[in-house]
Parts: structure tokens; C-alpha cells; sequence
């Protein structure tokens, strides 16, 4: 896990981590065109849909990388994501080599970029305490020293699942600090009913970019699958912590210390019973927060992160709704191979007419 025991030469230190990194450096670079000039953006769209309309191979890893970049702007990626609808549609309309079903397709893979998961810079303050009514779990070796109001998760313990799971430490200055568990592919925990806010914090900051996350790529809560924004610490967002306090008391130069690590926060519907987490690339997990949604969080968050961070169902709605409503207001003269697929059950094309055949519906 990622925090500190109360002890006398280290009262009240909270979240020290192995690989320590100035919580004081310069902020990350969050890259990415938020305002691109709409001619330029319609340009970009174009030369995507080009190469989709020809169906070349590699078209879907270029409409990521085309979402992508607008992060961390959510609103931006559905902009980008409207426009390249509105290409991909007129030029598969004079097209015969356009794949099937292209556009639902290319909304489908625009959602899973819009309810990304982005990694949070977990900063390390002085004080923490758990929330009434969250529960919270403190992963590492077994033995070693337990957060004050968390619950231990060691290797052998039945609620987590994976493969080579071990118990790691990453500084031994701190009784509670910088271990985790490495090789997690699931967690689950009895819950009641609710709608809940899942924090999850790795067990330390990587010091080369990344090629993946500490959680994988993707995460699956309760079977919905959430993406994993994968990008290098410089450019996580700028910054949460566990603690309590409005974020100009938390984020103060003084309570702030050394050390960081990645976090994500997600929203979750649950019907009862187990909550399930489950992590397909297998995950680094120090620590885990899950919380009603309707209280104050004991995640704080700056303004960066509270604006852009969290994986909120609402916002989620909003975005998917926007994308659904572009898809629906193209025209509908359907793309030759594009078929309307409601439900993701695709209905084959009907046969010639024979005889006199009656003009096409359009209700």
C-alpha cells in the first residue's frame, strides 16, 4: 500500500512511496489539442476516413491515436469524435471498400475513449483517515503493518485472484509504506446495494514512460469494462491524494511530501453482493478506497483532476448521448457495407427485388 503508520519520529505521514519524486516538480505536460481550429480538425478527420474508406489495416489503432489526442479533455475527444463520423459517412457513401458496419464501429471505440480511465498523480500528505462508510484496503507482503481504519490484503487472501502473486516493498523508512501487491487479476468484496466510487492507487511512480499502466490497459468492474489511459508520468494529471480537507488544505506546500504514485476513480453501479474487480493484463495494486458516490470523497482532488479525472457516470451519459445523436443524425442513406445494427445484431442484406418494387421507407 502507499501509506505510513502513525510512529513517533513519523506521526502522521501519509502515503510515502518507494520511488520517491519531488511532489514540488514542475507540473506534467498534458499535451494534446483541446482547441484545434476546426479546419484543421476537419482535415485530420478527412485523411483518418481516407484511410478507412480504403480499409487499411491498421484503421482502428489510427482512430485511437486520433481520440487521443485530445486527452485530457473529454469533450474534445467527442468533438473529434462527431467529425470523424461525419468524414468516414461521406466518403464510404461513394466508397465499395469500406469495412461493415464502420461507423457503428468507430462510435463504439469513440465511447470506450470518451469513459476512459485517466491516471491520477497520487501525491503523499501528512494525515488520512478512512471516511465513514468506505471501506478501504491496504495491499502487501504479509506482516507488515497496517494502515489505522484499512483492511489487510496479502497473498493467500481469498478475495484476490491471480497469477505469481507477490507482496512487494519499496521503503523500508516508512513501516506502511511503498508495498503492494504485483500480479492481481481480480478483487472482489461484499457490498451492499449502491452506487459507489472506486479509488484505485498503485505502489509506485514509474520512472520511464509508460508502454501500459499499473492496472493493464483495461479494467472490467462488475463486467463493464473501463480503458486505461496509457501515458508516461509526465503526463498523469495533476493531482490527488488520500486525505481530508478541501483541496487548498490538503494541496498546502507543508502537507504535501516526497513520493507519488498512479491512481485511477471510477464510478460503479452495484445490485448487492460480491463487487468484482478484475484486471485482464494482471495489476500493481497498493491500496484500494471504494466509497459511497453521493459523500465527499476522501480522494481529494485539485481542480485539473476534479475536472477531468474521474470516470463519473453522468459525465460518461452526456458524451455517449452526443456520440449516439451524431451517429443518428447522419444521413440515412447507410454507407455501401454499413448496415443499421440496432442491439450489435446485424441483419443480412434483403434479397433483389422482383416484379415492381416499391420506393425505400424512410420512416
Amino acid at each position: 500500500m502507499l501509506f505510513t503508520r502513525f510512529v513517533p519520529a513519523l506521526a502522521g505521514l501519509v502515503l510515502g512511496v518507494g520511488a520517491l519524486t519531488s511532489a514540488f516538480a514542475a507540473p506534467p505536460q498534458l499535451g494534446g489539442s483541446r482547441s484545434v481550429e476546426p479546419t484543421v480538425l476537419v482535415a485530420q478527420a478527412n485523411d483518418l476516413a481516407d484511410a478507412i474508406a480504403r480499409n487499411e489495416g491498421d484503421w482502428r489503432n489510427r482512430v485511437r491515436s486520433y481520440l487521443q489526442a485530445a486527452y485530457p479533455d473529454r469533450v474534445a475527444t467527442t468533438d473529434r469524435a462527431i467529425q470523424l463520423l461525419k468524414s468516414v459517412n461521406s466518403k464510404c457513401l461513394a466508397s465499395r471498400t469500406c469495412p461493415p458496419n464502420v461507423l457503428n464501429e468507430i462510435a463504439l471505440i469513440s465511447k470506450g475513449s470518451v469513459c476512459a480511465a485517466y491516471i491520477i498523480d497520487s501525491v503523499c500528505v501528512r494525515r488520512f483517515t478512512v471516511p465513514r462508510g468506505a471501506q478501504a484496503f491496504d495491499f502487501g507482503p504479509s506482516g507488515q503493518p497496517v494502515y489505522p481504519g484499512m483492511r489487510a490484503v496479502s497473498p493467500g487472501d481469498p478475495r484476490i485472484t491471480g497469477s505469481s502473486l507477490t507482496g512487494v516493498r519499496y521503503n523500508d523508512a516508512y513501516p506502511a509504506s511503498g508495498d503492494s501487491i504485483i500480479g492481481v487479476t481480480g478483487f472482489k468484496t461484499p457490498m451492499p446495494e449502491g452506487k459507489y466510487r472506486v479509488v484505485l492507487v498503485s505502489g509506485k511512480r514509474p520512472l520511464a514512460q509508460a508502454v501500459s499502466t499499473p492496472f493493464g490497459r483495461t479494467i472490467q468492474a462488475n463486467g463493464r469494462s473501463i480503458e486505461v489511459m496509457v501515458a508516461g508520468p509526465d503526463r498523469w494529471l495533476p493531482r490527488g491524494a488520500l486525505a481530508n480537507g478541501s483541496p487548498e488544505q490538503v494541496f498546502a506546500p507543508n502537507n504535501v511530501l516526497p513520493g507519488s504514485a498512479a491512481a485511477i476513480v471510477f464510478d460503479i453501479d452495484h445490485r448487492g453482493g460480491d463487487l468484482l474487480l478484475q484486471f485482464p493484463q494482471s495489476a500493481e495494486v497498493g491500496a484500494l478506497m471504494i466509497e459511497p458516490a453521493g459523500q465527499p470523497s476522501g480522494f481529494v482532488l485539485d481542480s485539473t483532476a476534479q475536472s477531468m479525472g474521474p470516470v463519473s457516470n453522468s459525465g460518461c451519459l452526456e458524451q455517449e448521448s452526443r456520440i449516439d445523436r451524431a451517429l443518428a443524425e447522419l444521413p440515412q442513406d447507410q454507407p455501401p457495407g454499413v448496415r443499421n445494427c440496432p442491439g450489435g445484431l446485424c441483419q443480412p442484406p434483403p434479397p433483389p427485388c422482383q416484379g415492381a418494387c416499391q420506393p425505400l421507407s424512410r420512416s
